[in-house]
């Protein structure tokens, strides 16, 4: 066992218990950070008002189609809010360490990193997760008072939009560690729109005529999209819920482990670039 130099304090301490508590403190330091942006409270509101202005809207429905429109307006507004929340923040807060210089007076202390990336992730990722908790609870009090039922299905379908946002928030992560603001933000908000509409890119290949069959380098083009880019729609089963078809829990486990291990791809490009970034 070696000891510091009389005088010095070791730059990290090492072991896992460690590790995992400088992770903590920066994850909970980002939770209050993020959680007292005004973007974020304004998205919330926004959210909140939609959700609201559904129980309006649904007064315009047939009397047995009012419950189906707020279930409908609900799965689609509540994921497609959170991900703007996790593009907005995920590719602000890192940029606004840096610019307010609160990032050289944490770092030279024992966190790498690794860890201050990991950390700032989670706690938006905890946000995140606060924020559509809320919004799903007043989202299913309006779909109770039109008639309708908080089903298995419907909950199986938000925890899926959840691991679909906890993915957009590391691949926001990981831009906002490689650039600026606007250009992470145009990035993430591209690859998140490229995922959504993957199944459409892999049918317009497997078809007999078109851009993608008659131009060779569009069609190797669109292949390399649909290899690097992860498929956002496998976390989107709202028209089967709508349609009362059953979602097997095989799809789903898998769904989950697809969204979980993409994460963690993008959280260690994340760190790699991140590590090597020129912060001066």
């Amino acid at each position: 066992m070696t000891t510091a130099p009389a005088g010095r304090v070791p730059t990290h301490v090492q072991g896992l218990g460690p590790m995992l508590g400088r992770v903590a403190a920066v994850t909970g330091n980002t939770l209050r950070e993020a959680g007292r942006n005004r973007i974020f409270y304004g998205l919330l509101v926004v959210a909140g008002v939609m959700i609201l202005g559904s129980m309006v809207l649904s007064d315009l429905a047939l009397v047995d189609q009012k419950a189906r429109l707020v279930q409908d307006f609900g799965l689609f507004v509540i994921p497609l809010l959170t991900v703007l929340t996790a593009v907005v923040l995920g590719v602000v807060l890192l940029q606004k360490e840096i610019e307010q210089k609160t990032l050289y007076a944490i770092l030279p202390k024992p966190v790498r990193r690794s860890e201050f990336l990991v950390g700032k992730f989670l706690g938006l990722a905890s946000l995140l997760a606060v924020q559509m908790a809320v919004l799903s609870l007043c989202w299913m009090a309006v779909l109770l008072m039109r008639g309708g039922e908080v089903t298995r299905p419907i909950l199986v379908a938000l925890g899926l939009s959840y691991v679909e946002i906890v993915m957009v928030t590391a691949i926001a992560t990981f831009f906002s560690a490689l650039s600026s603001p606007i250009l992470s933000g145009v990035l993430t908000t591209g690859l998140f729109a490229v995922g959504r509409i993957s199944y459409v890119l892999t049918d317009l290949m497997s078809a007999k005529k078109g851009i993608f069959v008659e131009v060779p380098a569009m069609r190797a083009f669109g292949r390399a999209l649909v290899t690097v880019v992860p498929d956002l729609s496998t976390f989107n089963i709202s028209d089967e819920v709508l349609l009362g078809w059953a979602v097997p829990d095989g799809y789903v486990w898998s769904a989950v482990g697809y969204g979980l291990s993409w994460t963690v791809v993008f959280l260690v490009l994340g760190v790699l670039v991140f590590e090597r970034r020129d912060l001066t």
